[in-house]
């Protein structure tokens, strides 16, 4: 996945706040556990490195690059500052399937800088690697059946891409929800893609468990710097991939959610006959294309026809699915990366997030997508 070349890539946070960074676990049917980011008192401590110990082991082992290439670059975030009094909108993060809560550390310096508490929700043994509360890690299982199907359903993808592109094209051109259900429940009943709805089922449990337990994390019943920050009736969701589909299920099928965002992934529906419409403010962002194995595959506006009122769509382009994430700032990643260049891609990102959020749970006038060369909107 490449490798962090120095800080000087790593843009810093840009808003007010000083940053602090915590972990904990929520317990529902299996252990959760949740890395958190949040506007801190400026002090001295250690700080969180973008690719700890057990992270950059897990990478090497994944990726062939030696260990000793994946430097431990420090981040931003204190870990477990005091954090700064005040309520702040909430938002969770879900990655993609098979990479970590620490996927988009940058993002999440960024969010809270100007004022959000952002929760990263690690996944067991579907995530790449997880650290519980206690230090305890836990590795993905390259035998686990998730891994197996995703894999085997990535290679399918690769050599059938010729199928599914047309499948994204019906996506794109649909006009209104019923006919974007229709094309999505095909895409989601292809081989390449049915391997997912089992992951996201789990995962919408172990998301869910953490709403669950908002009040529980604000009131400080759960031992965290947390403690009366939290406004869950300001709560937006937000994930890339995998779990830019997430969100946009939740956002759909639970009224706690105000808001929310994804991040180059293909609106699957929920399963059966629960309803196919978003009701809050969501704005898809989308890469301009994505290589699947020698094909370029466009998945540009392919959500929009489900969007509401004031929603939005957003190309970047020269944008690849892996620009969305911190391989964007990686030193060796241009490979799995587009053309954008990477300084306007991070800086796109984070305005549009901050932006939006901002605007739907705090109440600031929207920024963040002014129309350029690179960003082309579409407002619903």
């Amino acid at each position: 996945m490449g490798l962090f070349s120095g800080r000087s890539k790593i843009p810093p946070p840009s808003g007010p706040h000083a940053l602090g960074t915590t972990r904990f676990d929520v317990s529902a049917a299996r252990r959760i556990p949740v890395q958190a980011w949040y506007p801190a008192s400026a002090v001295k401590g250690p700080t969180e490195p973008y690719l700890d110990d057990e992270l950059r082991a897990a990478l090497s082992d994944l990726t062939r690059v030696p260990k000793f290439l994946l430097p431990q670059n420090p981040s931003f975030s204190v870990v477990n500052a005091p954090a700064v009094p005040g309520r702040y909108p909430v938002l969770i993060f879900n990655h993609g399937f098979g990479s970590f809560q620490k996927q988009s550390t940058s993002l999440m310096e960024e969010l809270a800088s100007h004022g959000f508490v952002v929760l990263s929700v690690g996944h067991p043994s579907e995530s790449l690697v997880v650290q519980f509360a206690d230090g305890t890690i836990e590795r993905h299982r390259a035998d686990h059946p998730a891994w197996i199907e995703i894999r085997a359903g990535v290679k399918e993808l690769e050599k059938n891409v010729g199928e599914v592109a047309p499948l994204l094209a019906r996506a794109r051109d649909a006009r209104d929800p019923a006919a974007l259900r229709e094309a999505m429940r095909e895409l989601a009943a292809h081989r390449s893609y049915a391997v997912l709805v089992p992951v996201l089922e789990v995962w919408r449990a172990d998301t869910l468990a953490v709403m669950d337990q908002l009040g529980r994390i604000d009131s400080g019943e759960l031992a965290t710097p947390l403690r009366g920050l939290v406004r869950a009736d300001a709560l937006g969701l937000f994930g890339h991939s995998l779990g830019g589909i997430l969100s946009g299920q939740l956002a759909m099928s639970d009224a706690r959610v105000r808001a929310g965002m994804s991040y180059d992934g293909a609106q699957l529906p929920l399963p059966g006959d629960a309803p196919y419409a978003l009701r809050v403010p969501f704005c898809f962002l989308y890469a301009d294309t994505t290589k699947v194995g020698k094909t370029a595959v466009s998945t540009g506006w392919m959500n929009d026809a489900v969007l509401p009122p004031g929603g939005c769509g957003a190309v970047l382009r020269g944008a690849a699915h892996l620009n969305f994430t911190d391989m964007n700032n990686l030193a060796m990643a241009g490979r799995a990366l587009g053309s954008i260049d990477r300084g306007e891609m991070a800086r796109l990102l984070r305005a549009t997030t901050v932006g939006f959020f901002g605007h739907h749970l705090a109440g600031r006038p929207l920024t963040g997508f002014t129309p350029s060369p690179t960003l082309e909107v579409h407002w619903r």
